[in-house]
């Protein structure tokens, strides 16, 4: 289940139009930003979700073209390697469930591609002062995901967007590969340094959203997102093939 084809529409992606108040469940209480992520944020695709494949749900779960670790094990380690670095991710909030999944885990606004999605997990994250930063979902077949979505709030001054970049570097060499230093994608010598000019171009720019488009890294794809709002800057960033 390949989940990534940034040339396409983000059509099939809800917009952002949920926020951490419609998010009444006390379940999932911590999907806010994942909520609001649903999102115009991401401008992939599933392309796994081609309408023209004749694949069976069954034969799309267990496709090999699912990202290449467990939904437990990838929780595990990002809990652990963010420890370490002073920011707390909760043991993850599982949906399996289909009305749990389209309740919580509602991403694509495409129902039939919706529907493929089997599995979901969503994880907090909060700062080393116990301060909201964000969260981490994965969805995808029952067995491992297809996509990982990051997102994270920074306000207007920016103070913790140390933490972002913490937290993104963290989720690129857990779900990607630990590669960075070899490979150097686009000429960037640390994934922070990639940030740091996505953020330099979006604060200098004139558009509500910024994003790096589709960087490919050991045989997958990952994507990264500003957008300004309100609170003042919200940071997604996307795995998947």
């Amino acid at each position: 289940m390949v989940l990534i084809n940034i040339h396409e529409s983000p059509d099939c992606f809800i917009n952002i139009s949920k926020t951490q108040d419609n998010v009444k469940s006390k379940k999932y209480a911590y999907a806010g930003i994942a909520a609001v992520v649903t999102i115009i944020v991401i401008i992939v695709i599933f392309n796994q979700f081609n309408t023209t494949q004749k694949t069976t749900t069954e034969e799309v779960g267990n496709s090999t073209l699912n990202l290449d670790f467990s939904y437990e094990e990838a929780n595990s380690n990002l809990k652990s390697t963010l420890a370490s670095q002073h920011i707390n991710m909760s043991n993850p909030i599982r949906f399996s469930s289909q009305t749990d999944i389209n309740q919580y885990c509602h991403f694509l606004s495409d129902e039939k591609k919706q529907a493929l999605i089997k599995y979901c997990t969503s994880s907090e994250l909060r700062d080393k002062n116990g301060n909201f930063l964000g969260d981490i979902n994965m969805v995808g077949s029952s067995t491992s995901p297809g996509l990982v979505i990051a997102a994270l709030q920074s306000n207007p001054t920016l103070t913790n967007y140390d933490d972002v970049k913490t937290v993104f570097s963290a989720v690129i060499n857990e779900t990607v590969c630990q590669c960075w230093d070899k490979e150097k994608p686009r000429g960037y010598a640390t994934p922070s340094d990639m940030i740091d000019a996505l953020r330099d171009f979006h604060i200098n720019g004139k558009k509500p959203n910024s994003k790096t488009h589709s960087v490919p890294l050991a045989n997958k794809h990952f994507e990264i997102e500003a957008t300004t709002n309100e609170n003042g800057y919200l940071w997604k960033l996307l795995v998947a093939r």
